[in-house]
């Protein structure tokens, strides 16, 4: 395929888009069932406090009737590279396992019942709850095992009820709540086991870690509190500190409720912790005259739609079974550093999903048992985006017109084929590098959301993994309103689908906004998926559905 390719577009004369900071999303669940007055407003003080920190506070404790599945849906929703925090201030229960061999600690909260999970137990392993409900071991293990980029469980234990008959001394009852499971949870539990040594009196409960917390989150001060005198603290792994990072990311709406977005680059985030971001309907020139199957032409985007934040992972595409393909992980960083964290460094890869086929015919299974058990958006469709709206979303109202930045800068933007990659000596790919950018990773993808966002606030738009979109590849763009071509030649022939963005091995001038390539396989750790959620029908048809419909078509004409 012949490409124009213009080293001075590449180098000078661009509309470079302004930096954009990071922002992340912050939720905590402040849980409060004690009845004492003292009490509540040590811990409004916190919540107070943990709104001015951009916290999206969800309080429970007195409301019995709905505060376990309340709780239940906040545990689910945790936004992905997000930080989230859990406070509970309350009495602990002891219970036994089902299998009866180990006892665990719950919340005594009212109302709770089971929810529908949010995959369908058809479509993959979904593991198996082994634990109490309402114990804080299975709050640790799904905490543990959330996209949240960190998690905090905290508790100020006004007592234990011994309804397991545990027959444990009140130390080493309270020494086993605080033994939290989950090697990357931050934690802190008051009153410890230390605190009921015979040589000291007997320790005074309350919210004495909300009382640190909210002095911490007030001063800045880092934000795991810690009373070594009486409080057994577990830390994490790798020993990295629990911190906000970015600006606080806000909302326009709670998972429950979704809308169209108030203006362009809004955020939300779903029931399942997926983050998006609003793009609203537009008419825009597409593509750049430097690309000849990409000459520019006049594109419509009648409807607004929310696009992900940030490219699918493998925990999240589990949810809809990631089309029942063996996802594409890709290379490993090679790491030097021993407290790198390796494990956590896996959770925030993208995946490699590289068959619009396959994960569109799972999408829609998965829409229908979403409806079947209650928990869809009526009126609306998770999908792949056009081309046309993946371009839109990416010129960010025309703010990048090529590439985010100038080669030698385009490392704070993207993963691409740059020094690094020339250095790992990357079997093939490494030819290609720019050694005069470095994005610090080589032959690796890097986690999501580690480069600088475009205008609206969408990352790794350029570069990581490209991103297939739902039309098939033709030699010029199509101009129009909501152009996406669906259409096969024949039952017996296939087309290939078109990939956008660039790679981690790609060359510059693959980033560019306009940039358009014919994808030719499936099975690729270069290629992945970007989330749409689109008002009305799925528009993404699979080569299955293709067929199907116009086998029937043909035998609606034959009967005529």
């Amino acid at each position: 395929m012949t490409r124009l390719f213009l080293t001075l577009l590449l180098l000078a004369g661009q509309c470079w888009a302004a930096p954009v900071g990071w922002t992340e999303h912050r939720r905590a669940l402040v849980i409060n069932t004690s009845k004492d007055p003292a009490h509540d407003r040590v811990v409004s003080g916190l919540v107070k406090e943990l709104h001015a920190k951009g916290f999206v506070v969800t309080e429970l404790g007195d409301q019995p009737r709905t505060d376990g599945v309340a709780y239940e849906r906040w545990i689910r929703s945790v936004p992905t590279l997000g930080v989230s925090l859990v406070y509970y201030l309350g009495r602990l229960t002891t219970e036994k396992t089902a299998d009866g061999k180990r006892v665990c600690y719950s919340l005594q909260l009212g109302g709770y019942r089971e929810l529908a999970t949010a995959q369908d137990p058809d479509l993959g392993r979904n593991r198996k709850e082994d634990k109490p409900w309402l114990s804080l071991d299975r709050l640790s293990q799904k905490l543990d095992a959330n996209t949240a980029r960190e998690n905090m469980v905290l508790i100020d234990c006004l007592g234990i009820d011994d309804r397991a008959q545990a027959k444990l001394s009140p130390g080493d009852l309270h020494g086993g709540a605080a033994r939290l499971s989950g090697g990357e949870l931050f934690t802190a539990f008051y009153p410890g086991k230390a605190a009921f040594h015979p040589s000291l009196e007997a320790p005074i409960v309350g919210p004495v870690l909300a009382e640190t917390l909210r002095a911490n989150l007030a001063q800045g001060s880092p934000l795991l509190p810690e009373r070594k005198e009486d409080v057994y603290t577990v830390r994490p792994r790798f020993n990295r500190p629990y911190a906000l990072q970015h600006e606080a990311a806000e909302v326009c709406a709670s998972p429950e409720v979704l809308r169209a977005g108030r203006f362009a680059g809004d955020q939300w985030v779903d029931r399942n912790g997926f983050c998006f971001v609003w793009v609203p309907a537009a008419t825009f020139r597409m593509g750049d005259a430097a690309f000849a199957d990409a000459q520019p032409v006049n594109v419509t985007i009648t409807k607004g739609f929310w696009i992900g934040k940030y490219e699918v992972l493998g925990r999240e595409s589990s949810l809809f079974n990631s089309g029942g393909q063996s996802i594409g992980t890709g290379p490993l960083a090679r790491v030097e550093d021993k407290t790198f964290n390796q494990r956590r460094y896996q959770f925030f890869r993208p995946a490699g999903i590289g068959s619009i086929d396959a994960a569109t015919e799972q999408l829609e299974k998965w829409q229908a048992y979403l409806a079947k058990v209650g928990l869809q958006y009526e009126g609306w469709t998770y999908d792949y985006p056009t081309e046309g709206e993946w371009e839109l979303a990416a010129r960010a109202g025309g703010k990048t017109t090529g590439l985010p930045a100038p080669v030698k800068g385009l490392g704070q933007y993207a993963n691409f084929a740059d020094v690094c990659l020339f250095n790992d000596r990357d079997p093939v790919h490494y030819i290609y590098a720019h050694r005069e950018a470095n994005d610090g990773y080589g032959r690796a993808l890097s986690p999501i959301g580690n480069y600088r966002p475009n205008a609206w606030g969408i990352h790794d738009m350029h570069g990581n993994l490209a991103e297939l979109c739902s039309n098939f590849y033709t030699k010029e763009l199509l101009s129009g309103t909501d152009p996406n071509d669906q259409t096969l030649p024949s039952t017996r022939s296939s087309r290939l689908r078109i990939s956008r963005g660039g790679s981690w091995c790609s060359r510059p001038e693959y980033l560019h906004v306009a940039f358009r390539n014919a994808f030719t396989g499936a099975g690729t750790p270069h290629v992945g998926m970007r989330l749409v959620l689109r008002q009305g029908e799925r528009v993404t048809r699979s080569r299955n559905e293709i067929i199907a419909r116009m086998e029937a078509e043909v035998k609606a004409q034959n009967k005529k």
